[in-house]
């Protein structure tokens, strides 16, 4: 295989896995969408659990789900502290203004940052087994303010 054929190959998987997230980020809306605390966290960990399935398909990567789950809750523990508050905000009123984004935000932008983090790690060779979520946490951190800003940017005017 040429190098040329090699690139092509790789930026279409890159396409492919971005294509996957920005999925998974749309879906994810519905996790804000039911004023349920508890069945909306369990919608966004199965949607987000599916994502990261198909990313490990695309780049033919083992998947254990127990593993995976473990991984998704340290690493979507960093975020917490947004959906505790919007959780209570749906009991308080004006309380999800003064926690940011707002339940409809949280989920697709937890979604996009867990991809990036997959599929930084997937192109890198890694695999669930050799995943450290505490080295993954800081690229967590960072790939969740990146995704508050594309969900600003990609769903701005979208109205459950």
């Amino acid at each position: 295989m040429t190098q040329e054929s090699q690139t092509t190959q790789s930026s279409d998987k890159s396409a492919r896995a971005s294509a996957i997230v920005r999925k998974h980020m749309l879906i994810s809306i519905a996790s804000g969408v039911l004023p349920m605390p508890i069945v909306d966290i369990a919608i966004l960990t199965g949607v987000q659990l599916r994502m990261v399935r198909q990313l490990a398909e695309l780049y033919e990567v083992d998947f254990p789900e127990q593993r995976t789950k473990s991984i998704i809750g340290s690493l979507v523990s960093v975020s917490a502290v947004a959906t505790a508050g919007n959780v209570l905000g749906m009991f308080i009123p004006g309380l999800k203004a003064l926690v940011g984004l707002g339940s409809l935000a949280t989920g697709p932008a937890t979604s996009y940052a867990l991809g990036q983090v997959f599929i930084k790690h997937f192109e890198s060779g890694g695999t669930i087994w050799t995943f450290d979520a505490s080295r993954g946490k800081e690229d967590y951190e960072e790939e969740l303010e990146k995704g508050k800003v594309v969900v600003e940017q990609s769903y701005a005017g979208v109205k459950p």
